[in-house]
């Protein structure tokens, strides 16, 4: 999830706040140095000397939340996720209910209806950056409360999937149900 603020710090290794292979989501036994740019844009060092000091406090993710799931019928449709407003009702709870990708925080929500496409949405059309932007990629892990160690999560790509904006809400259509009500938690993981 994060890297320690201090102390003892690898590249390598099997220490989950200590290692940046495994905040990078590789193997602990990985072969990385530090000039190569994955490095670098972890440590926001983008040219010259860089140290192990750097990386304390990083994080691969810009945004990240734990989604404690619900299944809930409005207008006759069975919604499951998290939203803090649907229809004056709220679904599910969150860790991080202000979406840190933009500059307003606004909130934001992950559901899916009557198990059809998944979707994530924020409640603003203004904040920047504007229009579809603001992340690269999602990483989605079902069942899980944290992302510390764990290799297996579902990827996608901001790029590859159908946007659209509307009353106040930008919408992103993940193309598939990513998660179901047995999963009961969802964290998600969101790269710049």
């Amino acid at each position: 999830m994060t890297l320690a603020t201090s102390g003892t710090m690898s590249i390598g290794g099997s220490t989950q706040d200590r290692s940046i292979n495994l905040e990078l989501k590789r193997a602990a036994t990985a072969t990385s140095n530090m000039n190569e740019t994955s490095l670098r844009d972890l440590a926001d060092v983008s040219s010259g000397a860089i140290s192990m000091s750097n990386f304390y406090g990083k994080s691969i993710y810009k945004f990240q939340a734990v989604n404690t799931l619900q299944q809930s019928v409005f207008f006759g449709q069975t919604f499951t996720g998290y939203a803090p407003n649907i229809a004056g009702n709220t679904l599910g709870s969150t860790t991080d209910s202000t979406c840190d990708l933009y500059s307003n925080t606004p909130t934001w929500g992950l559901y899916h209806v009557n198990t059809n496409n998944t979707f994530f949405y924020i409640y603003d059309t203004v904040g920047t950056p504007t229009g579809n932007a603001g992340w690269t990629t999602l990483h989605i892990y079902n069942g899980q409360q944290n992302t510390h160690g764990l290799t297996t999560y579902n990827t996608f790509t901001r790029s590859s999937l159908s946007y659209t904006s509307q009353g106040g809400a930008r919408f992103w259509d993940l193309g598939v149900t990513a998660f179901s009500i047995s999963d009961v938690y969802v964290t998600v993981g969101f790269i710049e």
